[in-house]
């Protein structure tokens, strides 16, 4: 079933008290979470932490943007293992990259080179793959994995 805008869901701006909610939302969705301090150093960065809250106020699915002049990164996107497969990291990825069409120019990420679903949603996204970063992430038999470079160009406004 895809969500639709209608069904009680709540995006907001985290703010440091959710650091630990953010953590345990990303315990839950990867194989290699952040921590609840790595959450508060990019929130006293700057980054643009994001929550998806369902109708009970619960965390149901996170992303943190960097924002640096007119380009933007895509950090960190979680959703909570009972709420996937229903269309809420495209509708949470839609919003974030439609309100960042006024201020940047690209939006750039690195996905693991193992994440076939994640790539299949940045491509139905526009994201196109640029590149290749190998051996960038940790992987679970103590070895590391290829990280793939995507881009997506954001339509700017005619002044």
């Amino acid at each position: 079933m895809m969500l639709s805008q209608t069904d009680g869901l709540e995006l907001r701006r985290a703010e440091e008290t959710d650091c630990k909610t953010l953590a345990s939302l990303a315990q839950s969705a990867h194989s290699h979470p952040w921590n609840e301090s790595q959450y508060l150093q990019s929130l006293k960065t700057g980054h643009q932490c994001w929550l998806l809250l369902n109708s009970e106020g619960d965390v149901v699915a996170s992303c943190v943007i960097s924002q640096l002049f007119d380009e933007a990164e895509l950090l960190d996107v979680a959703v909570s293992p009972e709420w996937r497969r229903r269309g809420l990291a495209e509708m949470l990825l839609s919003r974030l990259i439609n309100s960042l069409k006024k201020d940047s120019r690209r939006l750039l990420l690195e996905v693991r080179a193992s994440n076939l679903a994640a790539q299949s949603l940045y491509r139905k996204l526009g994201f196109s793959e640029n590149g290749l970063r190998k051996n960038y992430y940790p992987a679970d038999n103590g070895k590391r994995e290829n990280a793939l470079l995507m881009s997506l160009t954001l339509a700017r406004p005619q002044p």
